[in-house]
């Protein structure tokens, strides 16, 4: 239990340095796209090492996580609607 803790640590914490330095040199001002790829580096870490999720505060943040990353997602959309 607790090596998978530690595995999804160490991966969500690289995959959000990688991307926050990829977007950095890329230039990249939006907020949204930063918080949009945390969120999707915690859910591959997620699936990836499997941690418990069975305690109440876990899931409370993988629903607030997730409506997040949907509202930024529709926003995105409803932009290149409108455009």
């Amino acid at each position: 239990m607790q090596s998978r803790i530690v595995l999804f640590t160490l991966m969500f914490t690289s995959l959000v340095v990688i991307s926050n330095i990829t977007l950095v040199f890329l230039n990249e001002s939006r907020i949204d796209v930063y918080i949009s790829l945390s969120i999707l580096a915690y859910y591959v870490s997620h699936a990836l090492s499997r941690p418990s999720t069975t305690y109440k505060p876990v899931r409370i943040l993988n629903i607030a996580l997730f409506v997040l990353f949907a509202v930024i997602v529709a926003y995105r959309v409803y932009e290149v609607f409108i455009s």
